[in-house]
């Protein structure tokens, strides 16, 4: 049973503000999201929630029976800035989800002609990441995935496609959709310098299970992560994984809706986008837990350091929500449980 005050499941969502929502809809539906909340919010409300001085109109795209990996798409008024875009993927307070598809090679197509056509998008070409260290080349299976990156105005993804290993509860594909793909599996934050008491917060505070916590020098990682990620040699990072806390790390019992955080050292120049990703912006802004008991997980978040910037509120679904400040910097939105239905709960 879930303490209260603590979260319950994965991360629910990404906020993801777009010009129009028709065409993010479609876009979106080819990954198999389909249209599931609509709401909005006049601009007296924005600006209680969110500290947004407009109106907005939103749409939480469901995939299949999924209870978190969804997108949650916001059409304001007003926009406050352009976002994202297509900076580097390693920015102070970068953002981008990561999902699994059956058959990489549709979306590197897609994507090719699109960059040949004049389309703004950045590509990280395809490379094959193992699941572990070690291996005889053909004499017996290499299990990994093949992952690729792509960064659009909208939109950050990595997409990667299994090989020879299998973790059931870490994204389901959706075979009718035209990518076969699954809901986002986790969701990726750059942070910087970090502690080990600011990076408690995810576990002891909300309540996530940390499944993986480790030093990556620059030697260890391989040659995708370091494309993607713009490393110069001898730059690494600290890698901390935190999952829904019904995930077993070990096996089948893996479960997707992860919180990925990039820790890089504070000596490491690099640009700080924070103020890029949050609510009212265009792309990708701030990611959604959701709690059991709102009002004791807002006061757990000021005793660990963090800060709450108002009282619980309706947002544009309807539930109760705070917008909150991680103690590393980060921004999230805390919903409470009772109040949102994902579909299988």
């Amino acid at each position: 049973m879930t303490p209260e005050g603590q979260v319950t499941g994965g991360v629910l969502d990404v906020m993801v503000g777009v010009p129009d929502l028709v065409s993010a809809i479609a876009y979106w539906e080819l990954f198999g999201y389909r249209v599931g909340d609509i709401g909005q919010l006049d601009a007296q409300g924005a600006q209680r929630l969110y500290g947004v001085p407009s109106a907005c109109r939103a749409v939480r795209m469901w995939h299949q029976q999924a209870d978190h990996g969804l997108v949650r798409l916001v059409q304001w008024s007003s926009p406050t800035g352009r976002g994202l875009e297509l900076a580097p993927f390693r920015v102070r307070g970068g953002r981008w989800t990561a999902g699994m598809v059956k058959q990489l090679g549709r979306m590197l197509a897609h994507a090719k002609y699109l960059r040949q056509q004049g389309g703004d998008i950045r590509i990280h070409a395809p490379d094959f990441v193992p699941a572990q260290p070690g291996h005889t080349p053909f004499r017996r299976p290499i299990p990994g995935v093949v992952e690729m990156a792509l960064a659009q105005p909208l939109s950050r993804q990595v997409l990667f496609e299994r090989a020879d290993v299998d973790h059931p509860l870490y994204g389901t594909i959706h075979r009718g959709s035209m990518f076969e793909a699954s809901q986002f599996t986790h969701f990726c934050l750059v942070i910087q310098g970090a502690d080990d008491t600011s990076l408690s917060f995810y576990d002891e505070t909300l309540g996530l299970r940390r499944t993986g916590d480790f030093e990556l020098p620059w030697e260890d990682i391989g040659t995708s992560g370091k494309d993607i990620l713009g490393l110069a040699e001898g730059e690494g990072f600290r890698l901390v994984k935190f999952d829904d806390p019904r995930s077993d790390p070990l096996g089948a019992g893996k479960r997707s809706g992860r919180v990925t955080l990039f820790n890089f050292s504070p000596d490491i120049d690099m640009p700080d986008y924070r103020a890029h990703t949050t609510p009212g912006a265009l792309g990708y802004t701030t990611y959604s837990l959701r709690m059991l008991g709102l009002e004791t997980a807002c006061r757990r978040v000021e005793e660990a350091g963090g800060t709450v910037h108002s009282a619980p509120v309706a947002n544009e679904f309807g539930e109760r929500a705070v917008l909150c400040d991680a103690p590393d910097g980060s921004t999230w939105c805390l919903l409470e449980a009772a109040d949102s239905t994902p579909v299988n709960c």
